[in-house]
């Protein structure tokens, strides 16, 4: 299958990037993504390691204000509810509380002290209060530490008792933290991570999304946490956003999409530009010589503007176009013209033969072909010798192209001392001066031939009748096939042949 040179460039062009790409593409899911998905793992744990390690301290932290009123409550000697009130508050303050639970054994005397978190908008309801005690005393360990779902929302808190005989002293001690949004804000400004509430629907939404190729976070970069209750139910749920991802594991990500379509743009302005510079003025040079080679016309030229190496190649090709065309011009010269007297051979005699019989028939004009002969020419020459002999040739090749000078007569030299003219449109009777006029000014010479009868040299006429003469015309054949429009006059040495058709019987008439 044959390619022109365009097709090919695209085609590798294409190939390459194809193969570019895919390579890429290759390197990008097997090697560099797994890489970067690893270290994009390692901090992934890294933010659920620290957000647990965050949630240990705020657990110790609740623990430590339930021993702390605890440890208050025990250096207290009588009822005396208004000093622990004012030890709760000195406590409150340095702890991230919301509010403290106080209430007697039986759990009839109940106090809540604001914390330092307490929202006065958000108070907690009776049956808030009593959802917190009955899951204090629900637990089995003290000091007891656990998550629960209010009517309020979620809560933290830790709580412990004290078996006292006395019921006017506190028995129970409870630090509740809500879980709202102040409180998901501290713990985000204490991580560095970006921390939102969530209910189950989003959550379980969240959760079911498909995760990254690193496996903990979802592909829109986003992580799920929550904290679970003693009995292993999901209490806190929360969605960290993460920052943007450093690479995109899918296939054909847009940032990639976008690249592989300005490559094909570069590549096809590229091969555009390849083609207007290039394949296209090779094209039309290809072109043009051939049209050289079919016309034989050397003196055509490649036109190219530019001064690039196929500009340089194109004055090369003209240079030898200018070299084939004076070579071939020089050629045709010496195939068509007789070297010594410089009239046409018989090559050249055919040719205008030829064209001249065609212009004939169109015209319905007449033709005349006169032929001489020099008498006795090979004496000549062996009595005085070649150089005499050809000087005797060139005085009667002047005398003929002197005589038939108009541009329609055809005078050409056929033999050694043979000559033949052809002319358009002459009537017979100037055909017969003309011929006679020749042989009067070679006589006129007076040009010495001793093995002459006259002792000098003249023409004589033909031996044998036209039609089966030595001399065989091109236009022969042809006038076998057609009828000239008037008559053709052939005219040997002083000899006349007329045609009045072709098949007419040739009659000879000596002038």
């Amino acid at each position: 299958m044959r390619m022109s040179l365009a097709w090919k460039a695209t085609t590798l062009i294409l190939l390459n990037v194809v193969l570019t790409f895919t390579a890429g593409i290759l390197a990008r899911n097997y090697v560099l993504n797994p890489e970067l998905a690893k270290v994009e793992r390692l901090n992934d744990q890294k933010t659920l390691h620290q957000l647990g390690i965050l949630e240990n301290l705020i657990k110790s932290s609740m623990l430590e204000s339930v021993n702390r009123l605890q440890s208050i409550a025990k250096r207290i000697d009588s009822n005396h509810w208004e000093q622990f009130a004012t030890a709760v508050q000195q406590l409150d303050a340095a702890s991230d509380l919301s509010y403290v639970i106080v209430a007697n054994d039986a759990t009839d005397i109940v106090q809540v002290r604001p914390g330092p978190y307490f929202d006065m908008s958000d108070l907690p309801t009776p049956d808030e209060i009593n959802q917190i005690l009955t899951a204090m005393r629900s637990q089995a360990e003290f000091p007891a530490l656990n998550l629960l779902e209010t009517d309020g929302g979620p809560v933290i808190f830790a709580g412990d008792t004290i078996v006292q005989p006395n019921p006017y002293r506190p028995a129970v001690f409870i630090a509740v933290s809500r879980i709202d949004e102040p409180f998901i804000q501290r713990v985000s400004t204490y991580s560095g991570v970006d921390i939102t509430l969530v209910n189950h629907d989003e959550f379980n939404a969240l959760t079911e999304e498909p995760r990254a190729l690193s496996g903990l976070r979802s592909e829109s970069a986003r992580l799920h946490w929550s904290v679970d209750d003693s009995s292993g139910n999901a209490i806190v749920m929360t969605e960290i956003g993460l920052p943007p991802r450093s690479y995109d594991d899918r296939l054909m990500p847009p940032t990639l999409f976008i690249a592989l379509l300005c490559t094909l743009a570069m590549w096809g302005i590229a091969i555009w530009l390849l083609y207007r510079t290039t394949i296209r003025p090779m094209n039309v040079a290809s072109s043009t010589l051939r049209t050289i080679m079919e016309n034989r016309d050397y003196e055509q030229r490649l036109h190219y503007q530019h001064r690039d190496e196929f500009g340089r190649l194109i004055t090369f090709f003209n240079r030898l176009l200018g070299m084939v065309d004076r070579h071939t011009s020089e050629l045709e010269t010496l195939s068509l013209t007789d070297p010594l007297t410089g009239l046409g051979n018989r090559r050249a005699f055919d040719h205008q033969s030829q064209r001249f019989w065609s212009l004939a028939e169109r015209t319905q004009s007449r033709m005349a072909l006169i032929a001489f002969d020099i008498d006795y020419f090979k004496r000549y020459n062996d009595t005085y010798g070649h150089p005499a002999g050809d000087q005797v040739i060139k005085e009667f090749a002047r005398i003929l192209v002197e005589t038939f000078k108009r541009a329609s007569d055809v005078v050409a030299r056929v033999g050694g001392e043979e000559f033949l003219v052809l002319t358009h449109d002459t009537p017979t009777g100037s055909c017969q001066i003309l011929a006679n006029r020749v042989l009067q000014d070679l006589r006129k010479l007076r040009l010495e031939h001793t093995m002459a009868p006259k002792g000098i040299v003249t023409a004589c006429f033909t031996r044998h009748p036209m039609p089966t003469c030595r001399w065989k015309l091109p236009y022969r054949e042809s006038m076998r096939f057609c009828t000239p429009p008037r008559r053709l006059d052939a005219i040997a040495p002083c000899t006349v042949m007329r045609w009045s058709t072709i098949f007419s019987r040739q009659r000879w008439q000596t002038l």
